[in-house]
């Protein structure tokens, strides 16, 4: 019998976010033997881990590669085909605090931990009173941070905390129409290589319709602005019914100070179209010349 190899970062994250992959896969398929292969990358960007994976799948080190979706670069890579995108679990961003609870709680100047431009950017439009700091590391890294003091709150992606049995650490879940979320985020992609029809089956299994719709337009709002993976823009997709899909997305200045929003509805089926359409019409008024300005940073 083959043993179907699930390939993973090595952080506690991801290593969650593959055994609840493996947990399903083996009650969708209780004949089938699966393990965890841990990849590890060059270095610790999330970029890099993507990459690792891609290279384990062709070198056919592992079979399914699990990641967390708003990690994975919108660029295809020929031979390796996301055949399945899991039930997206909480996407907004969570606020753990130190002492105040919420975002309109913290005092002028508090120190907040951020890891990403999106962000950054977002939260200085709504609080540009706030002292931003770059944070880095894995999830566990970021609240152990907090808790030297350095910092008043850090954000972090709802989905992660839920997905590591933290959820008495979310103080707050952040409205998105003060901060919309990356692409992707709260949900888990599975790639597999083309031509590996059992993996694709396998892994197709655990593909949930609406949360890869919503995805899909958010994914494509992002590669259609053309600023690559991490750039100062968010978006959420939502479904009313089973049937019309509303898009939310954001362009913004790295100072916050310009920030572009937009909606746009249709119908689920064009997912990609809806997320390329709504890129175009953010460009079209001022998106272009704002993520220009991230990438002469």
């Amino acid at each position: 019998m083959r043993v179907i190899v699930i390939g993973a970062r090595a952080s506690l994250l991801a290593q969650a976010q593959t055994r609840w992959v493996m947990e399903r896969l083996k009650e969708n398929w209780p004949e089938t033997e699966f393990k965890i292969r841990t990849v590890q990358s060059k270095n610790a960007s999330e970029s890099s881990a993507a990459e690792a994976l891609r290279q384990a799948l062709g070198k056919r080190e592992v079979d399914i590669a699990v990641y967390s979706l708003k990690h994975l670069p919108t660029q295809e890579v020929p031979g390796i085909r996301l055949v399945a995108v899991t039930k997206r679990v909480e996407p907004r961003e969570a606020l753990v605090g130190r002492s105040a609870k919420r975002l309109e709680e913290l005092p002028k100047g508090a120190v907040v931990g951020v890891n990403s431009l999106r962000r950054k950017a977002q939260l200085l439009a709504y609080r540009p009173d706030l002292s931003l700091r770059d944070l880095e590391g894995d999830v566990d890294d970021r609240l152990s941070a907090l808790g030297t003091g350095e910092y008043d709150a850090v954000i972090i992606g709802a989905a992660s905390l839920l997905r590591l049995d933290l959820r008495n650490r979310i103080d707050q879940l952040i409205d998105p129409e003060i901060l919309l979320p990356a692409p992707g985020q709260g949900a888990l992609g599975l790639e597999v290589r083309l031509g590996d029809d059992w993996a694709e089956e396998l892994a197709y299994s655990l593909n949930h319709r609406a949360s890869n719709a919503r995805v899909s337009a958010e994914r494509a709002f992002l590669q259609a602005l053309g600023a690559g993976d991490e750039c100062a823009a968010g978006a959420l997709a939502t479904l009313q019914g089973d049937d019309i899909l509303i898009l939310q997305g954001v362009v913004a200045s790295p100072d916050g100070r310009e920030l572009i929003r937009a909606e746009i509805e249709g119908d689920a089926e064009e997912a990609v179209e809806l997320g390329q359409d709504l890129a175009q019409d953010l460009l079209a008024e001022g998106g272009r010349e704002l993520l220009s300005v991230v990438q002469a940073r």
